[in-house]
């Protein structure tokens, strides 16, 4: 009799299972046929994968139940719909995008909501994963920011430590990434060795390749629409590096980083098409180790015209250069220049900021004169196998054209200029 009625109880609750069981299948639920699966990869955004399969954005969104089209990652497996229904849009609220520097706290301060609010809005599980270029839902009841500070060119952030830390110490519009800071600063704000500087900026470029060339005392990083293009954080006295970055036609967002050690200062960008036409960026090749302008001065860089012979009356073309420091060996240093028997002129405005008198230092391989004002400081216009000439000058504080004429007769050529006060 026991036996019995324990079988009763135990069919009782089977059927009591079953119908629960077939009351949660039975709850209405949207239904997709996955006709393939895409696994997403570094550079995927929900339009591309929606071109590359010729479905909606709203499709994969509604068949991956995916709130927000930014919010997919590496990795990340996603059902490609035969068919799938259209989400509603979001009742209220706003979209934003992340900036660099900003903080989801910051972001909840600007909008007067909470971090929280905005996790939950965007499926954040770790406050700290968010990244420039990132949109956000910002929920309901939020009221917008002011209108952020205006940045036509190079929006310049400067910190009082070498690793970018906390919030900058200055913001400032930088019309280009051309500063000889020498011994001094950027910024009264800023101290004179151990800081760091990141600039930023959206270019419309046409499409191709493009050369980079970045110039610095000490280190820097260099990102292309948020890829690490060059990587050279670490101390260093004066290099120059180059690298060709192949874009589409569009806008494309730049950001340089540099940090300062000790000593000199200096950081200088330039980017150009590659055979577009426009003067290329002047390639120095590591190799000569001169010291590179200092003490007291400071100015733009140098308009280089190269010359088919040693007169300096045939012109072929002309590059700009950040530092006047070139080791070509026996390469030709410009299309259409033969690789002997040419010569160069370089001119520059520069800033001496005190009066005195200043050494004029040239390390040359072959012939060299140096102009500051018109009035020659080295005249050296002979053939010499890597020698160094040294002449001076007593400048008043202020700008002075400083002009660099060379020649090369034969073998390896090279040439660097710098100076110092007395």
């Amino acid at each position: 009799m026991t036996t019995r009625r324990m079988i009763l109880i135990l069919v009782a609750l089977t059927l009591v299972l079953a119908a629960t069981a077939s009351a949660a299948v039975a709850a209405p639920q949207a239904s997709y046929t996955c006709v393939a699966y895409h696994t997403v990869k570094f550079g995927d955004t929900l339009n591309s994968i929606s071109r590359l399969y010729g479905v909606s954005v709203q499709a994969l969104m509604a068949a991956n139940n995916i709130y927000n089209p930014n919010l997919i990652f590496a990795g990340q497996t996603l059902c490609i719909p035969g068919s799938a229904s259209v989400p509603p849009p979001p009742p209220c609220g706003t979209y934003y995008t992340v900036q660099w520097g900003d903080t989801l706290s910051s972001i909840a301060a600007r909008y007067h909501t909470t971090v929280q609010a905005i996790m939950r809005a965007n499926n954040i599980v770790n406050p700290n994963f968010i990244y420039a270029g990132m949109i956000l839902y910002i929920p309901c009841g939020t009221q917008p920011p002011p209108p952020p500070a205006s940045f036509p060119q190079w929006k310049g952030e400067y910190f009082n430590n070498q690793d970018l830390l906390g919030a900058p110490s200055v913001t400032r519009n930088d019309a280009a990434i051309a500063f000889n800071w020498g011994l001094g600063w950027p910024n009264p704000k800023i101290s004179a060795d151990h800081f760091s500087v990141r600039w930023t900026r959206s270019a419309n470029l046409s499409e191709g390749t493009y050369r980079f060339s970045v110039n610095v005392d000490d280190g820097a990083r260099l990102w292309v629409d948020n890829i690490l293009v060059l990587d050279q954080w670490h101390t260093a006295s004066g290099q120059t590096y180059v690298v060709d970055v192949p874009l589409g036609a569009g806008s494309h967002f730049v950001r340089m980083e540099y940090y300062e050690d000790t000593g000199n200062a200096y950081a200088f960008l330039n980017y150009v098409k590659v055979g577009s036409g426009t003067q290329p960026i002047a390639t120095p090749i590591p190799g000569v180790p001169p010291t590179p302008p200092s003490t007291g001065t400071s100015g733009g860089a140098w308009t280089c015209t190269f010359y088919r012979n040693q007169e300096l009356d045939d012109p072929a073309g002309s590059v700009i250069a950040p530092v006047l420091n070139f080791n070509w060996g026996d390469a030709s240093p410009y299309p259409g220049v033969p690789k002997d028997l040419w010569s160069m002129r370089c001119t520059s405005t520069q800033y001496f900021s005190a009066s005195g008198l200043y050494q004029f230092n040239a390390q040359m391989d072959d012939g060299v004169r140096v102009f500051v004002d018109g009035n020659a400081v080295i005249s050296s216009w002979t053939n010499h196998a890597g020698s160094t000439e040294v002449g001076t000058a007593n400048l008043n504080a202020g700008p002075h054209t400083v002009t660099v004429e060379y020649f090369e007769f034969g073998h390896d050529a090279l040439v660097a200029v710098w100076w110092n006060k007395k």
